[in-house]
């Protein structure tokens, strides 16, 4: 007897995999590499049955579908559907093919037995078995189980039944598994890429993965639910298709009747006492296991856990959840208020709110709110925090709005301001920060730090310097005016005005770009921190820490600012100082740190890792990843891959911009649409022009280099290199060698030279591999020489700048002594090679062809005069046009033409033009 196998955790693979020559019923769903392995099961001579186990909604009824269209040549399949209705009626589920009988012959198996083989044998094919497709096979009758049984032990036909887990297959079937004649597969919910990939499939379009990864969460990876909220969410309108990209615009989930009715269909199997055991679950979720065992009785809550409808919480504490959040959702909609208060006292009175359990925080405090039950307002800004921090800003603001102390009003505002701008609502954001704070009933300790709190609010919501420097005086001149701040009852709180005001002062700084200024007053900062204890100690070393990191940044030294942040994260802070969201404020320097330094893995890295310990899910696919993947992307070089990223970082952050990072990701895609020459490109353009410049300096000096440099691409008269000039000059003169850097990066890669030296000192003074490679490139092509060029290749594809290392490549094998080494030559075309194969482009030639941007209108217009012999003080006169400008042209010229002067244009622009060159 063949030992029976299990498929364990073969989930739906959403992928090619796909048996051959089929075509699924349903288009929107593939299980790939599932659908391979129960075909191949039911096509084995030893395998006469195939059961297929998982909870309701994850697709066996698709699945066996597709198996019927696959099959239906080849077998007589005979579809049979389990109901709940017909479990007690022996045969029921039969009835079909069984028209023929008496009802006196419908109660002998005999008779059954022959009717149904009277049936296949018309049915089918050849001498093969017939194809039993049983959905719903745990509400088949015990009858019913038999006949199928001996059936397929007769060998007149396979089966193929899909069940739940709990009751699972039946006892006369399972026999089957136990004779070893059976394979089993185990559906499985769908991973966060399977749904994200069948989102796509629905739609038919690039989907957000913020919006996928919202929707599979709140499915539970169900495949049923997931579907039927991408269907409502279209069809109610908060599903919006933009520019090519689906995103959810809608901030609370809006659920139809159709969802309801699907979410009570999967709840039809529970008894009453489970019912109400879940509706409990679903108010108060996490709620303690014991707790509920005691309230709602232990024999419902594991016939809750049988149908796998609650689940252990996952945070190493007793609680107990909701499988799928839009269970809750449903269930929390149809319980009567009435109901929902009754249930509440009746709980409440059992079990300590867990503050330090976000979920169960956020949950019990909602349920109060709905219910009409007083929360305190520490409850209440505590959880308002945690729901702004998830990105759950209608309920943050809910919160917020319902507190009431004055001494909590200043905390209040500025969560409300910060959820406003999370929703897109920028004149509401602006309006609450505009109210009046320094209020003396509040108390010195809250007063200062409320004015902390709203300058860090005002730099999170992209309000300018100026605004937070007038705050700051403000509060400067009240601290000099309170008698009671000279020690008698708060000693430490004359120490900490002044050092807030500096903060703040550095706050503004930051968004400033005032980098020379900001060291000395860091160090201040830092050295009189030291004297202080408690919530203030460590809530201005980690701010403080965190704008050092930033301005070590702009210097340069992004490694050391990595470390900075490092040390800011592990500073371990008070419950009350989440209001400043101080994770947020550190995880975006360590990252921009990582970034600068060219460390793309590590920044990636960060970002995927501060979003899962912070439990911000649907912020880890949001619109932060697109733009550092798109940030990665556009400095390797591989714009084309860039842009999509881009486009959908845009839309979501339209909507949602927790970091201000529309302004860069709007320039980075204007830079790379222009650089492709895509219509596009004025779209991104008008982009950046109506957001303007908000938030950290650091970021808005990028966003404006990126701008001057697609500015260049377009219009190719000049104008774009002065103004990346610019950049470099303002950078240089608050030390800002970084962003010195970057400008002048940019400017080099659209052909300008004259800048080259500089070029090559700033790239030398900077941390991290991508500096020290550009450094290295510079160098080369000051010198020249293929075996410069061959180790600026090298240096450059280590760090995976590859459109310049392939740049380098290319100009080491057209190097005049590039013939002195045969082996130089063919490490230089194994280097072309790869980057050419990172950068996804053809074979040698076309590399080498496409690794220079290409010439305008008016720089060809200049070279075939230059060609011609014409001087460049004639070139001018002839074009209308500055002497200057003609020089700069011709710069980019050479190095986009790959040459070094005027004598080897000729040549140059025939091969260019795919001519012969004259003479």
């Amino acid at each position: 007897m063949k030992e029976p196998r299990r498929h364990d955790n073969a989930a739906a693979v959403h992928g090619p995999a796909r048996e051959s020559g089929t075509r699924p019923l349903e288009p929107w769903l593939d299980y790939g590499h599932l659908l391979t392995g129960i075909t191949t099961a039911i096509r084995a001579d030893d395998c006469s049955a195939v059961f297929i186990v998982g909870d309701s909604g994850l697709g066996a009824s698709s699945l066996l579908a597709q198996l019927g269209s696959i099959f239906g040549k080849d077998f007589a399949v005979v579809p049979i559907h389990g109901s709940p209705s017909l479990t007690a009626v022996p045969y029921g589920v039969l009835a079909p093919y069984l028209a023929q009988l008496s009802v006196a012959d419908i109660s002998s198996r005999v008779a059954v037995l022959r009717a149904l083989w009277a049936h296949l044998e018309s049915i089918r094919r050849g001498t093969g078995p017939a194809l039993l497709l049983v959905d719903d096979a745990h509400y088949l009758d015990d009858a019913t189980c038999g006949m199928l049984t001996e059936l397929v032990q007769a060998g007149w036909a396979k089966i193929v039944a899909a069940c739940v887990p709990r009751p699972g297959v039946p006892g006369p079937l399972l026999r089957l598994w136990h004779e070893g004649t059976a394979e089993w597969f185990d559906l499985e919910p769908l991973t966060a890429e399977q749904g994200h990939e069948l989102c796509e499939a629905l739609l038919g379009g690039i989907v957000l993965s913020s919006t996928s990864h919202g929707f599979w969460t709140e499915a539970g990876g169900n495949t049923l639910l997931l579907k039927t909220l991408v269907r409502e969410a279209e069809s109610s309108g908060s599903l919006v298709q933009r520019h090519g990209v689906w995103l959810k615009t809608a901030a609370t989930p809006i659920h139809t009747v159709k969802l309801e009715a699907v979410v009570k269909l999967q709840l039809m199997r529970i008894s009453p006492a489970g019912r109400d055991a879940l509706s409990l679950i679903a108010l108060a979720e996490p709620v303690d296991e014991k707790l509920i065992n005691v309230v709602a009785g232990e024999s419902a809550v594991q016939e809750l856990v049988d149908q796998h409808l609650i689940k252990p919480s996952g945070n190493g504490l007793p609680t107990l959840r909701l499988v799928s959040p839009v269970y809750g959702e449903v269930l929390r909609g149809v319980v009567p208020a009435a109901q929902s208060l009754q249930l509440h006292r009746q709980l409440i009175s059992r079990m300590d709110v867990m503050e330090d359990n976000p979920d169960s925080l956020l949950r019990m405090v909602t349920w109060s709110l709905d219910c009409g039950a007083d929360v305190p307002d520490r409850l209440l800004i505590r959880a308002a925090v945690l729901a702004g921090r998830l990105l759950q800003s209608e309920t943050a603001l809910r919160m917020a709005t319902a507190v009431r102390d004055m001494q909590w009003q200043t905390v209040a505002q500025a969560i409300m301001a910060r959820s406003y701008f999370n929703l897109g609502r920028r004149d509401e954001a602006a309006a609450v920060l505009a109210q009046e704070t320094l209020d003396g009933d509040a108390g010195p300790s809250h007063l200062i730090f409320g004015s902390l709190l709203r300058a860090v609010t005002r730099a999170a919501v992209g309000q300018p310097a100026s605004l937070i420097l007038a705050d700051t005086e403000a509060f400067r001149e009240w601290g000099e005016q309170q008698p009671g701040l000279q020690g008698q009852q708060t000693p430490d709180v004359k120490a900490v005005v002044p050092l807030a005001v500096s903060l703040m002062g550095l706050v503004a700084g930051s968004l400033d770009g005032e980098y020379r200024r900001m060291g000395p007053d860091l160090e201040r900062v830092l050295l009189q921190d030291q004297s202080l204890e408690g919530s203030f100690a460590v809530l201005f070393k980690a701010l403080a820490l965190s704008l050092k990191s930033e301005r070590l940044c702009a210097l340069g030294f992004g490694r050391q600012g990595k470390l900075l942040a490092l040390e800011a994260a592990a500073v371990e802070q008070p419950q009350e100082n989440d209001i400043f969201f101080v994770p947020e404020f550190i995880a975006a320097r360590h990252v921009i740190c990582a970034l600068a330094a060219g460390d793309w893995a590590d920044a990636q890295k960060l970002l995927d890792s501060y979003y899962e310990s912070s439990g911000v899910a649907m912020a880890s696919f949001g619109g932060a990843a697109y733009v550092v993947l798109g940030y990665i992307a556009i400095r390797q070089g591989k714009s084309g891959d860039a842009l999509p990223l881009l486009t959908a970082g845009l839309e979501a952050l339209r909507d949602s911009d927790p970091q201000n990072l529309f302004g860069l990701c709007a320039a980075m895609a204007f830079y790379a649409a222009a650089g492709a020459g895509l219509p596009e490109a004025e779209r991104f353009r008008a982009d950046c022009k109506s957001w303007g410049q908000h938030g950290m300096h650091l970021l808005t000096a990028q966003a404006s280099s990126f701008f001057e440099a697609a500015i260049e691409l377009l219009k190719g008269d000049g104008s774009g290199v002065e103004g990346l000039h610019v950049n470099a000059d303002d950078a240089a003169k608050e030390g800002a060698t970084f962003l010195e850097l970057h400008a002048l990066e940019l400017a080099l890669g659209l052909g300008d030279t004259t800048r080259l030296d500089r070029f090559c000192e700033t790239a030398a003074a900077i941390e991290g591999g991508w500096a020290e490679s550009l450094a290295e490139y510079g160098l080369a092509l000051k010198f020249g020489g293929a075996a410069r060029y061959l180790s600026a290749g090298e240096k450059l594809q280590s760090a995976a700048v590859y459109h310049l290392a392939a740049r380098s490549y290319s100009l080491a094998l057209d190097a005049p002594d590039r013939g002195l080494t045969k082996e130089l030559a063919a490490l230089a075309r194994a280097g072309l090679a790869r980057c050419n194969e990172e950068l996804g482009q053809g074979g040698e030639e076309t590399q080498r062809e496409s690794v220079s941007p290409r010439l305008t209108k008016r720089e060809w217009d200049i070279v075939n005069l230059a060609v011609q012999g014409l001087s460049d003080r004639q070139i001018a006169d002839t074009l209308l046009i500055s002497v200057r400008t003609v020089e700069g042209h011709l710069y980019r010229c050479y190095s986009k033409l790959g040459i070094t002067g005027r004598e080897e244009l000729p040549g140059a622009v025939a091969v260019a033009q795919g001519t012969p060159e004259a003479g």
